[in-house]
């Protein structure tokens, strides 16, 4: 079954190459990048690595819901722009769709420093303690790449159109259809927004979801994050 990277985007030159790059070989393989208004190259970017780019206004569920319904493909991997795939994802994420128990694959992840120097023991420290949620604590986040079967994502009624949590939301739906698998591979990411704010960034991951599930609207949460991009 035919197979579609999904990657919403806002002004992301400086990572989507690697991001583009990391998919690999396109043969079989559907990319549509869905830009949300970007005033930069990355529209252009995109195009030159062969990937279908549509246009939509900013909001990252609506991105992901027009990236859908922009490919016929039946299996669908949501990605980041800021994410890079590791080796050997496509047979990995194929295999764990095959199996109709599953509702919901992603990765681990492994976020590495901005810094262009070597980082301290301590960041390094956080990172690994940071990464950690990508394990087993709880719901995955986009972050950790989403994979999913097209039946699965009508089922669900695809992303909501809120400003945060809209990832947590979708894998809270898929579970009601099936298992989530956590695939033995990681997804790398920087560090470039946590390293910003490292203490309110590890206070967001831990807490945002229980505070959305007692009844925190997503404006409010959207409100205490900042820019969400």
């Amino acid at each position: 079954m035919a197979m579609a990277v999904v990657i919403p985007a806002l002004n992301e030159e400086a990572t989507l190459g690697g991001c583009l790059e990391s998919v690999g070989p396109l043969d079989g393989l559907d990319v549509v990048v869905v830009d949300g208004g970007s005033e930069d190259s990355t529209c252009e970017l995109a195009r030159r690595a062969g990937a279908n780019v549509v246009t939509s206004p900013p909001g990252r569920g609506p991105q992901l819901n027009l990236g859908a319904d922009s490919t016929v493909a039946g299996r669908l991997l949501f990605l980041h722009a800021d994410c890079r795939l590791p080796s050997g994802w496509r047979p990995a994420v194929e295999t764990a769709l095959d199996d109709e128990r599953v509702s919901l694959a992603c990765f681990r992840l492994r976020t590495l420093s901005s810094a262009t120097s070597e980082p301290s023991w301590v960041r390094r420290w956080w990172l690994k303690v940071f990464d950690l949620r990508s394990h087993g604590l709880g719901l995955p986040y986009g972050d950790q790449a989403y994979a999913v079967r097209r039946e699965i994502f009508d089922r669900v009624g695809r992303f909501p159109d809120i400003p945060l949590m809209e990832d947590v939301i979708f894998a809270r739906s898929c579970l009601q259809f099936g298992k989530l698998m956590r695939l033995p591979l990681e997804v790398q990411t920087t560090a470039r927004r946590a390293e910003k704010r490292p203490l309110t960034t590890s206070l967001i991951f831990t807490f945002f979801p229980t505070l959305h599930r007692l009844g925190v609207a997503p404006e409010t949460l959207a409100r205490w994050y900042g820019n969400v991009r």
